[in-house]
């Protein structure tokens, strides 16, 4: 879809990870620090797929409005957005309109600043957000919409069923890069072993693969490539809800995840009840819990059986063991006996049967590697008692429990962009974390240092004084684990060497691949 629709910005290993790519100028607020706006002009003269016409400001206005979760009801389609990563945009545009100022110029409105604001909001390999045809959707309406997608990039759109397949036509003449390929379809293989099997037949020549497969499909011949990125998989203890109030607008938030008393979930609002250890509120009862299932897994362990050793530790989320602004203290042993020791602390022996409580986990369907790793980690949790019931159903049933803040349980999870492995340090972290998000998908979690971290970085003129921050902001993490770190996966897929000779794609930040105008054939 990256090379179907197009981005303000794309990262390149020419220009970085915000070269211009719609936009042909930008000017960002200078009366006022942190800027509240950022003025873009964007390239004239570029088609719409299908005949629809040039790309103006309004739709850059329309797309835009449409993303914001806040905005989409009244300035956009009319539905309630469910763009990837909907409560990040939720938190940084607010409910400020973008506006129209010119034929090929916007005023982009924020509620918050991000640094990232070019690469991550309105680049083409961060929250994939592109700019579609207001045209096509008036012309068209909103169910025709929904079975097309009309763009400005390489390759069209030009057939897509629905759980089957999908084809993609080079655009001849593109305004920037006519490809190679005259035409990619895309077809929906659930079957891992159906799909390398596809590809030692030549059935395909492409195909995305889990981690732990790349060394048997090398072994039938087949090049492993990747743009660069990696996914940091996480444990995330939803339902810990620390804010009371809204941080920009004050409202008094609507908190319904401490029902029952679960040992994971610490309650700030009413910290004693009637199972805490003498001289221990609830806050520190669960993150003496969440520690304890933190020291009991052994990433190494996991790392060979779910990724085949392709992987590496992650601790906390949002922070790459690999950077050069790492530190051991935020590395987490593993130490089963202290686990136990921790957990008997807390208030949660062993019973009879040796087990101390149970606890739900969602971990994607079975075939993820996201499930995979789920898997390793519960029978870890059980060696210390913990009874684990892992969930594998479809994220799409889960999400909403995510996006009404009323979802309880652990889940792996991967999130934005500063829980990939090249997200730069003194990039803002810990929206996903904060009320700020509220009215779009998070990690379920909401606490007051992660929505200070991402304002105070985020108004942060420094690149020292953001690093600062964000070590700052690991030590609380490390501290209090409302989420903890398992194993980085590198970001691969396959190609057979014999019909694809090449394919140089671009930096990437958070995709597996980018840039199909750029494969080139045998």
């Amino acid at each position: 879809m990256m090379s179907v629709v197009e981005t303000l910005f794309k990262p390149t290993h020419a220009g970085g990870p915000a070269t211009p790519l719609l936009a042909e100028s930008w000017e960002l607020d200078s009366a006022n620090s942190p800027p509240t706006y950022v003025d873009v002009t964007i390239v004239s003269g570029i088609q719409f797929h299908g005949g629809f016409g040039e790309l103006t400001a309004d739709d850059l206005v329309w797309s835009i409005n449409d993303t914001n979760p806040n905005l989409s009801e009244t300035l956009g389609t009319g539905n309630i957005s469910i763009t990837d990563g909907s409560g990040t945009w939720a938190g940084f545009l607010g409910s400020n309109p973008t506006e129209k100022t010119g034929t090929h110029s916007v005023r982009i409105n924020w509620e918050a600043f991000d640094p990232r604001w070019d690469t991550w909001f309105f680049g083409q390999d961060g929250l994939g957000a592109g700019i579609v045809s207001k045209n096509a959707y008036d012309t068209e309406g909103e169910d025709w919409n929904q079975d097309h997608l009309v763009g400005t990039g390489p390759f069209e759109m030009t057939s897509w069923a629905r759980g089957d397949r999908t084809v993609y036509t080079a655009v001849a003449n593109h305004w920037r890069a006519t490809a190679e390929v005259t035409s990619i379809t895309r077809i929906a293989v659930p079957d891992e072993t159906v799909r390398i099997a596809q590809l030692a037949t030549g059935d395909a020549d492409i195909a995305d693969i889990s981690v732990s497969n790349v060394a048997e499909a090398q072994r039938l011949g087949m090049t492993a490539k990747g743009s660069g990125s990696a996914r940091m998989v996480t444990m995330m203890f939803a339902g810990n809800l620390w804010e009371s109030n809204h941080p920009t607008t004050g409202d008094e938030l609507e908190i319904v995840t401490y029902t029952h008393d679960l040992p994971w979930l610490g309650n700030p609002h009413k910290p004693d009840d009637s199972n805490n250890p003498a001289g221990m509120d609830d806050m520190e009862q669960a993150r003496l819990v969440r520690t304890a299932l933190a020291m009991s897994i052994d990433r190494d362990l996991i790392n060979e059986a779910a990724l085949s050793g392709l992987g590496w530790p992650v601790y906390i989320p949002y922070f790459d063991i690999n950077n050069e602004n790492w530190d051991d203290k935020w590395k987490i042993e593993y130490d089963p006996a202290g686990a136990e020791a921790l957990l008997d602390e807390a208030g949660f022996p062993r019973d009879s049967s040796g087990k101390r409580f149970s606890m739900p986990m969602f971990a994607w369907p079975i075939g993820h590697f996201y499930g995979e790793i789920g898997d390793n980690v519960s029978i870890f949790w059980e060696e210390i008692g913990v009874s684990t019931d892992v969930l594998h159903y479809e994220y799409a049933v889960f999400r909403p429990t995510l996006v009404g803040r009323s979802a309880v349980q652990a889940w792996t999870d991967t999130g934005p962009l500063e829980n990939y492995a090249s997200t730069p340090w003194d990039w803002p972290r810990g929206i996903q974390m904060s009320a700020l998000a509220r009215g779009g998908k998070s990690h379920g979690l909401e606490n007051p240092e992660s929505t200070a971290n991402y304002l105070n970085v985020s108004a942060e003129a420094s690149l020292a004084g953001r690093i600062e921050l964000n070590n700052a902001y690991a030590d609380y993490i490390h501290e209090w684990l409302p989420g903890f770190g398992i194993v980085a996966s590198p970001s691969l897929l396959v190609f057979n060497p014999n019909a694809i000779a090449s394919w140089d794609m671009e930096l990437g930040l958070r995709q597996t691949s980018n840039s199909p105008e750029f494969i080139r054939l045998k």
